[in-house]
């Protein structure tokens, strides 16, 4: 049997080179080894090259799907095995995948991701949260084979259609597991067949990470079709951010509890950017906007704010296509008394604020955040942005957000002793973490 082991490498000098160690010492090798460059812009092809390996550019990023099918389109093995270049292989990774699909009308045999860095709070989460494996025993039929370990017989691949180009980083081995079950072919989890994880997360990649993880069944389900099923989605956010609080709090990973709480908020705003979004999903990442677009939305939110409240459908002088700071901030800003209520941390607001400026959109702005609030000292009640109903403010978004994320707090405080000064604390060690990365 010939086997052709694919690497898909996008920026990944931090860890390729451990991969293709790895890959090249195991007990049973491949026959050849593709790395896939899909258009790195640091020294990923530079790396590859110490290596004999053979490498394919692409001239532009393309995503895990597209170089999974580059890499199927360019080899005559009979079996394609795959490895994100962020996973270390144990030596008998390979044969033991080779064991599992020599087995009758296997199409393909999938391993267990073992986290080995787990060093900062986000690489904690990650490994708490974010498993790939399916456990401690062998299983037929998983849910789906998880891609960053995989070996599969590359003529089911073809005649499932290959991979889902659309689907770019996530998602893509769930699509194709499930595709190559309905063609009648079996799949196994081998859990000796274990791979290293050597992924470093920050707040950034960790939080948007996990909302891609998601992303997809939630796009296939409806849940952005229109108002009313949005709303589900976001009272989905809240229920998961609830469930992991609880399973973090009854297993004492206390430093752990606040970014389940960051959860609820940051997957709702990155809902609403997407919802608002007018492209289509493949387009689709992250819409970013610009720091000026958050000061000229400060600037009009608190200029509005000072009409009558009996009056409506208030204009802005902000563009439709920059809705979303000032969704973002009309959401803080009504938000705040009941934080100063629930967290006697006087700093605690403005940390989530700038946790969640700079999770959703990568920004740093501590001058903005002091004037944002200070603006929130000066009235007790802001709930009247809504009421004035202004153009880009999605008053259904924020008052489903608002009245759920409420509902929730008030639910954990009657619950969980001490709950507010634990979340405070676990916001602390999130804080000194992203000083570290």
């Amino acid at each position: 049997m010939k086997i052709s082991l694919c690497i898909p490498c996008f920026n990944s000098e931090k860890t390729l080179g451990a991969c293709l160690e790895g890959a090249l010492h195991q007990s049973m090798p491949a026959d050849e080894i593709l790395v896939i460059d899909d258009g790195s812009t640091d020294m990923t092809a530079a790396i590859a090259g110490k290596y004999p390996v053979k490498i394919i550019k692409h001239a532009k990023n393309m995503g895990l799907a597209a170089a999974r099918n580059t890499a199927i389109k360019n080899t005559d093995a009979e079996f394609i095995a795959s490895l994100d270049s962020d996973c270390k292989p144990d030596k008998d990774w390979l044969k033991y995948l080779v064991g599992r699909i020599n087995l009758s009308n296997v199409a393909g045999a999938g391993g267990r991701v073992v986290e080995t860095g787990a060093s900062s709070i986000f690489d904690i989460w990650r490994s708490v949260h974010m498993q790939q494996h399916w456990g401690e025993r062998r299983k037929t039929n998983p849910p789906f084979l998880f891609g960053s370990n995989t070996l599969f017989r590359k003529a089911a691949l073809i005649s499932a259609g290959f991979y889902d180009d659309n689907y770019r980083n996530n998602f893509e081995d769930v699509d194709i597991s499930r595709r190559l079950r309905k063609t009648g072919y079996n799949l196994v989890y081998e859990p000796q067949a274990a791979v290293g994880h050597l992924r470093e997360d920050d707040l950034f990649s960790l939080l948007n990470n996990f909302w891609r993880w998601h992303f997809a069944f939630y796009v296939e389900e409806g849940f952005y079709k229109n108002p009313e099923r949005f709303a589900f989605k976001i009272k989905d956010n809240i229920g998961l951010a609830n469930r992991f609080l609880e399973e973090d709090l009854n297993n004492e990973r206390y430093k752990l509890i606040y970014l389940d709480f960051l959860i609820a908020l940051h997957h709702s705003l990155r809902d609403f950017d997407y919802f608002n979004f007018p492209g289509s999903q493949g387009q689709f990442n992250i819409a970013m906007h610009s720091k000026v677009s958050f000061w000229l939305s400060l600037l009009d939110l608190t200029f509005f704010y000072h009409f009558d409240c009996s009056k409506r459908n208030l204009s802005s002088l902000i563009q439709k296509e920059d809705t979303f700071p000032q969704n973002f901030l009309a959401l803080g800003l009504i938000l705040s008394i009941f934080m100063r209520m629930k967290f006697s941390d006087r700093e605690f607001n403005k940390t989530l604020h700038r946790h969640l400026l700079f999770s959703v959109y990568k920004i740093r702005d501590d001058r903005l955040l002091d004037r944002f609030f200070n603006l929130s000292q000066l009235h007790q009640d802001w709930s009247g942005l809504i009421k004035k109903q202004q153009v880009n403010l999605n008053s259904g978004f924020l008052e489903v957000l608002l009245l759920n994320f409420k509902s929730c707090i008030e639910s954990l405080a009657s619950r969980f002793s001490g709950i507010s000064k634990l979340i405070e604390n676990s916001a602390r060690e999130t804080d000194q973490a992203m000083t570290v990365t």
